[in-house]
């Protein structure tokens, strides 16, 4: 009997995403079954190190951008410095970084996913 992991984010609908029973319409950020909502941030290409100092702060191995409907990347320079943390990051739109993280989490994996809406 296979075991049903809550942890896992279970549904995508358009504008919304499906957590622990709960549907969100804003951006948020998760981390460890944890929800920080909503996730103020600017366009992706106004992103800066600022914008990440919660998943920087964590204990997380690996940092998912969502970016919404589209993979968007930010400035080079901001991965860079992102990366320079010791940190990894991946970017890519909201629906495979939601995706990505269910497989990531699964394998027990520190990850935290930053999931842009609409």
């Amino acid at each position: 009997m296979k075991e049903e992991n809550n942890s896992h984010i279970q549904a995508l609908g358009e504008g919304q995403i499906k957590y622990k029973e709960q549907w969100y319409t804003e951006s948020f950020i998760l981390f460890n079954e944890e929800i920080i909502t909503p996730w103020s941030h600017p366009e992706v290409k106004n992103l800066n190190i600022n914008d990440f100092k919660f998943a920087l702060d964590s204990e997380c191995e690996l940092i998912l951008l969502g970016t919404g409907l589209n993979q968007v990347f930010p400035d080079r320079y901001l991965l860079t410095e992102i990366l320079k943390t010791g940190k990894g990051i991946e970017v890519m739109d909201t629906m495979s970084a939601c995706r990505t993280y269910n497989v990531i989490s699964s394998e027990y994996r520190s990850v935290v996913a930053m999931l842009m809406i609409g």
